[in-house]
């Protein structure tokens, strides 16, 4: 390759999607899709724990370390948002290297830039826009295993690839697994077969299958406990597989909780509670819970994602306009994978945008792939390229094209409303925070329910809620072991229930105070229950409106104190 022909690769493959990427951030700006993001964040750097957190199950393994240290060291700087970044702009980089691979054959100069440009805006903008560790753990798996199949043979593509690939895996193993199988059916056809692509696949199995193997010799029971519970939770909150069945006032009171997301309370939200108190019933789950999940997914899909929808239903309509319908049957065959996989998820399971629009860039890539590849891929026993131009008539191209058009421009402004949505969902809940900050600074704050305030908030932003600990009940860090030790430094017990009677001992109304309890009605009716089970009951009052005034979130400041005895 001559000196120019390389600059002209680095400017396509590298210069130009970090530039895409800077336009996008400074332009639209980048959200974080669910409260989980900042959730962890919080925990590394220390802000809802005793200390920053180095070790989370299931999470970061290795990464929480090094994000522990540099929080401890530099606290003002979005150390989590930074990591995320960077792992999503490798991802990028390693999927445009591999798509200008495969235009090339194809198209070349100004065409080629426009077809990537094309692919960003409309099928990868979002992962930006829209920033969650979901999106950067699975995406870096595939694109890991796209970037070393590209080049069969070549130990150090392999090597980068599957390091790749392991990185993904430090950042959540399940993520790491799901990302290396959206991306096997792209990986076979860039390799031209099952022999060539054999390195990359059985590397990649070999190091998923080493790497979770030596996580589970080093899990401590702790750990164990924390994953069986997490298993439990996401059966209940994210799958709706499992129904509550309380037998007893203490099962009312657990289930009640898991509702609310109040999950620290170990006394009464455990695994025997999960094991007692819920069941799943397949003739009402199959029955009404699935169709129910996948008629919503359905609609969200074609409303959120027509244009990669319009490119697949494009690609397949080329394959099957060939008319080599038997030399096709892999493809036929990958098509009714990747429909499956989806309806497995959306129904069973959960399919949010976060693992949705990925899986569909990889089933897009994958189908790409197959259409634009080199002429020379016959030769291995493979189908060449599809042509368009012998495929459709000229007038079916044109019509082609204008609806193209038109889905660019539709998509456009969809993702500028979203902007706008999710811009003025960040501003509310940076009151919020403001409010908490200014409002509970140097005081114990306890905080129950509205963690939707931690959604939208700008991943390359650090958020601080000012001196003083912040004791959050809600959410699944509630059930972290980093919260029993904050518990017990705060009050000097691990209970959750005599912790907070203690707390509800300091004073509300000094000025400053000396706590802040930050509710919302149910979380308070709930906590109101909570301390008439086993004790004396307690009073909660609200104070005045919603936080910031956003009736969204629905959280007040509470005031606390012993019932009154006339």
């Amino acid at each position: 390759m001559s000196s120019s022909s390389r600059i002209a690769v680095l400017l396509r493959v590298v210069l130009l999607p970090l530039g895409l990427i800077g336009a996008t951030v400074a332009g639209l700006g980048s959200y974080f899709e669910a409260n989980d993001d900042m959730a962890l964040a919080w925990l590394f750097s220390g802000v809802i724990a005793a200390k920053p957190v180095a070790s989370v199950p299931l999470y970061f393994h290795g990464y929480g370390h090094l994000l522990a240290a540099a929080y401890a060291a530099l606290p003002a700087l979005p150390w989590f948002g930074l990591l995320l970044g960077l792992g999503l702009s490798v991802a990028t980089v390693l999927v445009f290297a591999v798509l200008d691979h495969v235009l090339r054959a194809r198209w070349r100069g100004v065409a080629g830039v426009g077809a990537l440009v094309l692919f960003f805006g409309l099928a990868w903008l979002e992962h930006w826009l829209w920033f969650s560790y979901v999106r950067v753990g699975l995406l870096l798996a595939g694109a890991g295993v796209l970037f070393a199949a590209q080049r069969p043979g070549r130990r150090g593509t392999l090597a980068v690839g599957l390091a790749v690939l392991l990185a993904a895996w430090l950042m959540r193993p399940s993520l790491a697994v799901m990302g290396f199988g959206a991306a096997l059916p792209a990986a076979w056809w860039l390799a031209g077969s099952w022999r060539r692509a054999a390195p990359v696949l059985l590397g990649g199995a070999s190091i998923l299958a080493l790497a979770t193997a030596v996580a589970a010799f080093l899990q401590t029971p702790e750990q164990a406990h924390t994953q069986a519970r997490d298993r439990y939770f996401a059966r209940i909150l994210d799958f709706d597989q499992l129904q509550p069945r309380p037998r007893y006032t203490a099962d009312s009171l657990g289930t009640s909780a898991v509702s609310l997301w109040l999950m620290g309370d170990s006394t009464l939200v455990n695994e025997a509670l999960c094991q007692r108190a819920y069941r799943f019933d397949a003739r009402s789950f199959y029955g009404r819970e699935v169709p129910a999940k996948l008629r919503l997914r359905a609609g969200l899909l074609v409303r959120d994602y027509f244009p990669v929808l319009l490119v697949l239903a494009a690609t397949a309509l080329a394959v099957w306009r060939q008319r080599k319908r038997p030399v096709a049957v892999d493809f036929w065959l990958v098509q009714a994978a990747y429909v499956g996989a989806l309806v497995f998820l959306a129904g069973v399971l959960k399919l949010p945008p976060r693992l949705e629009l990925p899986l569909l860039d990889f089933w897009l890539l994958a189908n790409l792939v197959y259409v634009l590849r080199p002429a020379a891929a016959g030769s291995r026993g493979m189908p060449g390229p599809v042509a368009a131009e012998r495929t459709f008539p000229l007038w079916q191209l044109r019509g082609a094209a204008l609806l193209a058009c038109g889905a660019v421009a539709l998509y456009g402004v969809k993702t500028w409303h979203r902007h706008q949505v999710l811009s003025a969902e960040r501003r509310r809940h940076e009151a919020a925070l403001s409010v908490l900050r200014h409002r509970g600074a140097g005081a114990v704050r306890i905080v129950a329910g509205p963690n939707d305030f931690l959604k939208s908030l700008s991943p390359f932003r650090a958020y601080s809620v000012g001196p003083g600990p912040v004791l959050l009940l809600s959410g699944w860090p509630s059930h972290d072991a980093s919260q029993a030790r904050l518990r017990r430094a705060l009050s000097g017990t691990a209970d959750q229930t005599e912790c907070l009677r203690r707390l509800a001992r300091l004073p509300t109304y000094s000025a400053p105070p000396r706590a802040l309890w930050v509710l919302t009605p149910e979380t308070a009716r709930w906590l109101a229950r909570r301390f008439r089970f086993d004790g004396a009951p307690m009073l909660l009052y609200p104070e005045g409106s919603p936080l910031a005034n956003d009736t969204a979130l629905a959280a007040r400041v509470y005031h606390i104190q012993p019932w009154p005895e006339h």
